[in-house]
C-alpha cells in the first residue's frame, strides 16, 4: 500500500530550503492501513434458488494510525455485509471510529436472500473520510474487495427410490436415472426436466407433470389416456433425441359399430396417419376441409330434395376429405375416423398411440369463413397438447376468430336413412354435446354433460366467424389429476341459477336442453357466447329446445337469460321436435340443478295441450305425441297456477256418459255452461273438436276406435276441466 504523505507538511520542508534555513529531515509518518485479506478478491459465494442467503466470508478493517474515523463498509448489488456473523446484514454499514481505534474489526459478507438465478459479480467498497489531527491532515480512504457467486437453481435425481436432494418443484431441475411412475410416486413439478437413457417416465393417469420450462428426453416419456403432461412456458422447448421415445396413448369411447367416428387431434409432432391412427380403417379417416363448407340448401328427409334454408350439411359434399396413410397430423386440426373392421368387438374401447415430440408453446391452426350467407362456417379443429385444455381460457384468446361455442361428437345413436346427409345412412347431428362461453354446456346423445376442458386428442367443431388462425398457448393447459380424464366430468359450481331438462324415449333417444340465468344475458338473441343453435338437421329424431320470438327460425339448445329474469312468476316455453313415427313414450326428467333459486323453488311442467301442471321436481313427465314440430305446448314454470279445476268447481261436476249410438254425453251437475269441448288421443291428436253454450250436450263419436281419451272441456266462466275418457263400444 502506498505511503500517504501529508500535503501541508511537503510544502513547509520545501519553504525551509528555499529561505536557507537548517536543513530538517521530516521522518515517514506511519500509513493508514487498511487491513483486509490476503487477496484483493473473495469468490465462492453460492447458495440453491430460494435457499439462501450464502455461507458469509470475511475481511478485516483497522486504521494503524488508531484515528478515530468511521469506516464505510458498501456491498455491491446482491450481496449484504454485517460486523456479526448471524445477523445486523444491510447493503451498507458504518463502523464508528472509536471502534476502529481499537483494533482490527471483522467485516462479514454474504449473497443476500431471494435472489434470481443468476452470476452476482460485484465491487466491495471501504472508505473512510479524510481527517485532520494535530495540525496534521491524513487523506481519505479508498479500498474495494472483488466479490464473485451465483445463485443456482437446485437439481435433483430419481434414483429409484428417491430423489436424492429432495422432491423437486417448479424451481428445480429433475433427472430421471430410474423408472418413475407418477400415479406411483407423485406428481411430478419441475423446472425442467431430462429423463436419461434407458430409463422411463410414465405420466399416469389421473396424475400430471408440470415442467416450467425445457424437456430433453433420451429415455422413454409415456403419457397415459388420462394423465396430463404440461409445459408452462410457450418458449420452452422439447427436444426428443436420438435413441429417446415419447408418446401418448389415447382410447376411444365404447364403440357399439365399427363406424362409429372418433373426431381425434394429435398432441405430438410429426406423426402421420398411417402412424397415428394405425387402428382405424384406412378408408374411413378423413380431415375437415372448411374450405369447402357451403350450406344454404336444406335437404328434406335425405331425399335429394332441396328447398332454400340451412341444415348444417355442406350441399355437394366435399367438405370431408379422405386422409392418405403418409400424410402428417397437424397439430391444432381436427380428424375424423372408424375403427377397423378387424378384431372388432362392439361395446369396448380401443387404444390409438401417438408418438413423437409432444407438442408444446404457440400453435396456431387456420380458420376459414365463407362469408355472412347464414350458414354456420363449420371449422374441425383439436386440442393439441398432451393435457386437458380450459374451454374459458380458449374462448377468451380467440373472441373475433370463431363463435364461443364448441360441438363435441358424443356417439350415441347408429346412422339412419332419413338423417340428412350426403351419404345413404347419415348420422345423427344432434349426438353433438355443446359448450358455450356464457351459459353453460349440455350433453349430447350420450347423456353425460361435459366438464370446460377439452381432453389431450379429442377433436372438436367451432363456428369461423373470419379467416385467420385459431391460437393455442400453454396457458390454457390443465395440470391436474382429473381434467383430462374424461370430458364427461362435471362442474360444482353454483353460482349461477342453471337448469338442464331432458327428454328421454323409450326406444333409446335422449336430448337435453339448458337455460342459464347469468351476468351479461338477456331474453333475446346474445349470439353465440350464452345462446348456442343445434347443429341439426330437420331429420333428428326427437329433440326439445327454447325458441326466441324475434328469431323464430332457429331452436337453441343453449339459452342464457339475465339473472333478474328468473322469479316465481317466471315462464319457459320450450319446443319439441320429433321424426319418430311409432308409438312412443316420451319423457322429461330434471337432468342437473345448480343456483340457490332452482335448488329451492319447486319446478313445474305444464303441458298446454293436456291443460297438465305438473310436479317434475318430485316425479318425471311422460306422454305421448305424434310426429312434428310442437312450440306452443311446453312450459316451465315455478308455481301450480293451473285452473283446471278450481275450488268450486271439481271433476266430479263433469259427466261423461256414452251412450249409444256411437255418441258421448257431456254433462255438468252445477248448471255451469259447457263452451267447449275437445277430445285428444294418447299421441297428443286432437280427435273432436265442438262448441257449445249450454249444462250438457252429445256429440257423435262413430269415427273413433275403442280407446282411452283425454277431454278438455271449456266452461263458461273460464275454466277448463281435463277428464280421462275410455270408450268401450
Amino acid at each position: 500500500m502506498k505511503t500517504n504523505q501529508p500535503t501541508l507538511k511537503v510544502a513547509c520542508f520545501l519553504c525551509a530550503l528555499m529561505f536557507g534555513f537548517e536543513t530538517y529531515s521530516y521522518p515517514n509518518l506511519p500509513e493508514t492501513t487498511l487491513n483486509s485479506v490476503s487477496e484483493t478478491s473473495l469468490s465462492g459465494f453460492v447458495y440453491e434458488y430460494n435457499s439462501g442467503p450464502s455461507t458469509p466470508q470475511s475481511f478485516s478493517v483497522g486504521d494503524d494510525l488508531l484515528l478515530t474515523r468511521p469506516y464505510t463498509i458498501t456491498a455491491p448489488s446482491g450481496y449484504e455485509v454485517s460486523t456479526e456473523i448471524a445477523t445486523g446484514y444491510a447493503s451498507s454499514i458504518t463502523i464508528p471510529g472509536a471502534l476502529i481505534a481499537s483494533g482490527n474489526i471483522t467485516v462479514y459478507v454474504r449473497l443476500t436472500n431471494n435472489l434470481p438465478i443468476a452470476t452476482y459479480n460485484g465491487t466491495l467498497t471501504i472508505t473512510a473520510p479524510e481527517i485532520t489531527e494535530a495540525s496534521t491532515t491524513y487523506p481519505a480512504v479508498s479500498e474495494t474487495i472483488d466479490l464473485s457467486g451465483s445463485v443456482v437453481r437446485r437439481e435433483t435425481i430419481w434414483t429409484g427410490v428417491t430423489w436424492n436432494n429432495g422432491i423437486p418443484d417448479i424451481d428445480a431441475s429433475a433427472i430421471i436415472n430410474d423408472d418413475y411412475n407418477t400415479a406411483i410416486n407423485g406428481n411430478l413439478t419441475a423446472w425442467n426436466l431430462l429423463v436419461s437413457s434407458e430409463n422411463q417416465l410414465i405420466i399416469g393417469n389421473e396424475s400430471f407433470a408440470k415442467i416450467q420450462t425445457n424437456v430433453t428426453v433420451n429415455g422413454q416419456l409415456t403419457v397415459e389416456a388420462k394423465g396430463a403432461f404440461v409445459q408452462v412456458d410457450d418458449t420452452g422447448t422439447f427436444t426428443l433425441n436420438t435413441g429417446g421415445i415419447s408418446k401418448v396413448i389415447k382410447y376411444t369411447t365404447p364403440l357399439n359399430h365399427w363406424y362409429d367416428y372418433t373426431y381425434w387431434s394429435t398432441p405430438v409432432n410429426s406423426a402421420t396417419a398411417n402412424e397415428a391412427l394405425a387402428n382405424a380403417n384406412p378408408s374411413r379417416r378423413y380431415w375437415y376441409d372448411a374450405q369447402n363448407y357451403l350450406d344454404v340448401l336444406a335437404e328434406t328427409d335425405n331425399g335429394n330434395s332441396y328447398v332454400a334454408g340451412h341444415d348444417d350439411i355442406d350441399d355437394d359434399g366435399n367438405d370431408w376429405v379422405l386422409l392418405s396413410g403418409n400424410s402428417v397430423l397437424e397439430p391444432g386440426v381436427g380428424y375424423a375416423a372408424t375403427h377397423s373392421t378387424t378384431g372388432f368387438v362392439g361395446g369396448n374401447t380401443y387404444p390409438y398411440t401417438f408418438e413423437g415430440p409432444l407438442n408444446t408453446g404457440t400453435i396456431t391452426t387456420p380458420i376459414h369463413y365463407n362469408g355472412d350467407n347464414g350458414d354456420s362456417d363449420w371449422n374441425l379443429i383439436g386440442n393439441p397438447y398432451p393435457s386437458a385444455i380450459d374451454v374459458d381460457a380458449f374462448f377468451d384468446a380467440n373472441p373475433t376468430v370463431i363463435g364461443s361455442v364448441i360441438y363435441l361428437w358424443t356417439h350415441a345413436t347408429t346412422p339412419e336413412a332419413n338423417n340428412n346427409g350426403n351419404e345413404t345412412y347419415n348420422f345423427n347431428s344432434d349426438d353433438y354435446a355443446i359448450i358455450n362461453a356464457g351459459s353453460g354446456e349440455i350433453a349430447g346423445g350420450s347423456s353425460v354433460i361435459p366438464s370446460r376442458f377439452i381432453p389431450s386428442g379429442q377433436g372438436f367443431f367451432v363456428q369461423g366467424l373470419e379467416n385467420d388462425d385459431v391460437i393455442f398457448t400453454n396457458s390454457m393447459r390443465m395440470a391436474d389429476n382429473s381434467s383430462n380424464t374424461s370430458f364427461f366430468r362435471q362442474q360444482n359450481t353454483l353460482d349461477a341459477n342453471k337448469l338442464w331438462l331432458n327428454l328421454t324415449t323409450n326406444n333409446g333417444a335422449f336430448n337435453q336442453l339448458l337455460i342459464a340465468y347469468v351476468d351479461g344475458a338477456t331474453s333475446a338473441d346474445d349470439g353465440l357466447y350464452y345462446d348456442a343453435t343445434r347443429n341439426l338437421s330437420t331429420d333428428a329424431a326427437a329433440v326439445i329446445y327454447t325458441t326466441i320470438s324475434a328469431h323464430p327460425d332457429k331452436k337453441y339448445a343453449i339459452q342464457g337469460k339475465a339473472v333478474t329474469d328468473l322469479s316465481i312468476d317466471e315462464v319457459i316455453p320450450f319446443g319439441l321436435y320429433t321424426s319418430i313415427t311409432e308409438p312412443t313414450q316420451y319423457t322429461f326428467s330434471i337432468g342437473k340443478l345448480q343456483g340457490d333459486f332452482l335448488s329451492t323453488h319447486t319446478i313445474y311442467l305444464k303441458d298446454l295441450l293436456l291443460n297438465n301442471t305438473h310436479n317434475l321436481s318430485t316425479s318425471d313427465y311422460t306422454f305421448s305425441s305424434e310426429s312434428g314440430e310442437f312450440n306452443n305446448r311446453f312450459e316451465i314454470v315455478f308455481q301450480d297456477d293451473t285452473l283446471s279445476i278450481p275450488s268450486n268447481i271439481s271433476q266430479n261436476m263433469l259427466r261423461i256418459m256414452e251412450l249409444s249410438h256411437n255418441q258421448l254425453q257431456f254433462k255438468m251437475t252445477n248448471q255451469q255452461a259447457i263452451q267447449s269441448i275437445e277430445l285428444y288421443n294418447t299421441l297428443g291428436q286432437i280427435v273432436l273438436t265442438t262448441k257449445a253454450n249450454k249444462t250438457s250436450t252429445i256429440v257423435n263419436i262413430a269415427h273413433l276406435d275403442q280407446a282411452s281419451y283425454i277431454a278438455k272441456i271449456g266452461l263458461q266462466n273460464g275454466q277448463t276441466i281435463t277428464k280421462k275418457v275410455l270408450r268401450r263400444l
